[in-house]
């Protein structure tokens, strides 16, 4: 009797003619995964509190624009007012830089980001890929949080 890879009789040892190995790869290939939480269930009552708490923080917490007299809606999208330190509505802040700022022929005011907005020249109007930014404005100082914008982070990382 030959012992090389043609005869199958002596070829036992080999993992692929194995055919408990090969059984074994199949039931583990057909087995379904099973479902392990890795987040602890947050119960009705606790997203019953956490709503209540956001209710009660926004009936009571609903600051008035000092420019325009109406109420915040959104204090994330709110600018700090430099004179009273209350929150302002963005559309007043950029009104206000819009008043006390004289533009050019193809200028136009925009908020950049980290409390501040640019004078933005366009070349081309139609073309709005290509600009410069020819004036930086800082409404608010990088280094100095409100009082009112840190009680809104710290209660929106509590509820959330």
């Amino acid at each position: 009797m030959r012992h090389d890879r043609h005869n199958r009789k002596h070829n036992n040892g080999n993992w692929k003619n194995n055919r408990h190995s090969h059984d074994n790869h199949n039931q583990q290939k057909n087995a379904k995964p099973v479902f392990k939480p890795t987040i602890k269930a947050v119960s009705e009552e606790q997203i019953r509190e956490n709503e209540e708490a956001i209710r009660i923080f926004k009936s009571s917490n609903q600051p008035v624009c000092p420019v325009c007299g109406e109420v915040i809606r959104d204090l994330s999208s709110a600018f700090n007012d430099e004179k009273s330190g209350a929150p302002l509505h963005f559309d007043c802040a950029l009104s206000q830089i819009q008043k006390n700022t004289k533009l050019e022929e193809g200028e136009k005011i925009a908020y950049i980001g980290q409390g501040r907005f640019g004078v933005i020249y366009f070349a081309n109007v139609h073309d709005t890929k290509h600009f410069q930014i020819r004036k930086i404005i800082d409404w608010e100082e990088k280094d100095k949080k409100p009082e009112w914008r840190d009680q809104m982070s710290e209660l929106y990382s509590k509820v959330r």
